[in-house]
């Protein structure tokens, strides 16, 4: 018997045998072609493309087959960047343009996005990457007609590998067979594990050398509540641990009914739960996670291809299409927060020293004005249902908004010139991620109308600690006392001149923050859609006035350890029986 450790995705402990999951090779060679063999291998492309539609769409049904409708979306999104002509267009335009192989046509294009995705350090936006090279690897598959590794026999087991494309983990998953999944390596966001956390398997990743450590038959626990794998375990290990499996599927169950229930706290407090996006195909999923609109849609994306962030009627039909889908709930798009960890090469900012206090998002584009002037105009043609909201990252000073709010006077009476004028007001709001933006919030009554706090940000200006810096993680903490000061500061100032403000970032989506969130006053939240079921169970089961007395008590502690045992020992004393213990902390 040995142990092995990871980093825990996706919930759930199971028992079963392992299997070794081969991967297969990826590598594409160029061939130049003659004029005349183009349309024939346009045509090869073509068929291969559809070979892959049809393949996506059977492991849908068989998604809907094994866990409803649902789950299949997850795939189905998958699908969804198959029928973005934009991104097709790209492949065929290779092969035409440069007489290319599909095999190279895809293989430059997939490396285009994975380039762009890699500089972002937001994990769950850089994960979109590797979505879009996994089907279009897909496609080059099906160009060889090769075998794929999801056609090896695997039934009821639990599956090892040093990666899982999405699409593979869909195939596999599809057939309601597989017990497990460890990964030696993986994104904590992608698909793969979104699909794993929405089926119910539990997954571990980061295990490092999981393949070199396990055979296939051998018996395996995987934990997927403390990212624990036990290889080859005793028969008293076993038996403790199917006591352990039998409560949290009874938490589970208990789990599925809570989306469905209002978002009210025991004493009748309302909140609000909304989600974060990164590509437009994702809005057809917020529902289904119980999502209450869209609270934060990052819109870099486009610089995926600059040009594209230049067309005005290409963002307009993209916005228009996302607020048409959420209608009536709302959506608020935030303006580029391109430079800091989002960099492009599109723009020539010079070699800062220190990018992270530099020029970015509304200091770039009241420089490059003119990209900025194309997208709030799309934004605000886009509102023509009213339940659109736009929002600017990154505001310093006051100058800022008095210079946007002009812009945006300007671009109205374009619009109204040119009879493209909705009949609905945009409202406007800025991000709070500089701590110095706070003392600016009593100042903006009339300026603007809502506000979205970037904890992530806030946090790591606040403390001087890059969010990333895996060494300095243990300063990286929510439960700071200045963080708390100014995490109170900014929701009594908000209160104060009546506007309301949404919390936004990773404290948002975890239990424990978020409750300490609602105690200073903070209902409406924004997050990764998969986080959003927890947070409601959470917030259902729990006393607003409960939550606020013990969250007030907070300032008084001097330093992090303090404040989170204090909130931990509360919340349990008043709630012992709400919580299993690991998903929970």
């Amino acid at each position: 018997m040995k142990k092995l450790k990871g980093k825990p995705v996706s919930q759930g402990i199971v028992i079963g045998k392992a299997t070794i999951l081969k991967s297969h090779s990826d590598i594409a060679l160029k061939e130049n072609l003659e004029k005349s063999a183009v349309p024939l291998e346009l045509k090869r492309f073509n068929n291969a493309l559809r070979t892959t539609r049809l393949q996506l769409k059977k492991i849908y049904k068989n998604l809907q087959q094994v866990m409803g409708k649902d789950s299949s979306l997850i795939i189905e999104s998958q699908s969804m960047l198959l029928n973005d002509t934009r991104l097709i267009d790209e492949i065929t335009d290779k092969i035409r343009t440069n007489r290319v192989n599909s095999e190279w046509a895809i293989k430059e294009v997939s490396k285009k996005y994975l380039d762009f995705f890699s500089n972002i350090k937001d994990l769950s936006f850089r994960e979109k990457g590797n979505d879009i090279a996994d089907i279009l690897g897909r496609i080059t598959e099906n160009l060889s007609k090769s075998s794929k590794s999801e056609d090896q026999e695997i039934e009821n087991v639990i599956l090892v590998a040093d990666d899982l494309t999405p699409s593979t983990a869909a195939s596999l998953m599809s057939k309601g067979k597989l017990l497990g999944i460890i990964l030696n390596n993986g994104g904590e966001t992608s698909h793969t594990v979104i699909l794993a956390r929405t089926l119910g398997i539990p997954t571990i990743l980061e295990t490092g050398n999981a393949t070199d450590e396990i055979t296939n038959d051998d018996t395996l626990i995987v934990d997927g509540l403390d990212g624990e794998i036990i290889v080859n375990p005793k028969d008293q290990y076993i038996a403790k641990t199917r006591i352990k499996i039998e409560k949290y599927n009874a938490h589970k169950k208990r789990l599925k009914k809570i989306i469905k229930l209002p978002d009210i706290t025991k004493d009748k407090k309302e909140f609000k739960l909304m989600a974060n996006i990164e590509l437009p195909f994702e809005s057809d999923l917020v529902h289904s996670y119980g999502a209450s609109g869209i609270g934060l849609f990052r819109t870099e994306f486009l610089f995926m291809d600059p040009e594209i962030a230049l067309f005005e009627e290409e963002q307009y039909l993209i916005y228009k299409n996302i607020a048409q889908k959420i209608y009536p709930e709302n959506v608020t798009i935030r303006t580029f927060d391109i430079g800091r960890d989002k960099g492009t090469k599109y723009f020539k900012t010079g070699n800062e020293r220190n990018p992270a206090l530099g020029t970015m998002a509304v200091r770039l584009f009241l420089k490059e004005e003119k990209i900025f002037r194309t997208q709030i105009k799309s934004i605000i043609r886009a509102n023509e249902n009213g339940n659109i909201k736009i929002l600017f990252p990154m505001i310093t000073e006051i100058e800022e908004i008095h210079t946007i709010k002009k812009i945006m006077e300007e671009i109205t009476d374009e619009l109204r010139s040119e009879k493209k004028l909705p009949l609905h007001r945009i409202q406007t709001g800025i991000m709070i991620e500089i701590p110095g933006t706070i003392k600016l919030i009593k100042h903006l009554k009339d300026e603007i109308d809502f506000y979205s706090v970037g904890s992530n940000d806030l946090i790591q200006y606040l403390l001087a600690v890059e969010r990333d810096n895996s060494s300095l993680s243990y300063l990286f903490n929510p439960y700071q006392p200045s963080v708390i000061e100014n995490l109170f500061e900014i929701r009594e100032e908000t209160e104060k001149i009546g506007k309301p403000v949404t919390i936004c970032g990773e404290i948002a989506g975890k239990p424990l923050t978020a409750l300490m969130l609602l105690g200073m006053g903070y209902t409406n939240f924004s997050m990764n859609p998969l986080s959003i079921a927890e947070v409601k169970r959470v917030f259902t089961n729990v006393h607003f006035s409960r939550i606020r007395k013990i969250v007030k008590k907070l300032p008084e502690f001097d330093s992090k350890s303090k404040s989170e045992e204090f909130l931990i020992e509360s919340m349990l004393r008043i709630y012992p029986e709400m919580f299993i213990k690991q998903p929970f902390f």
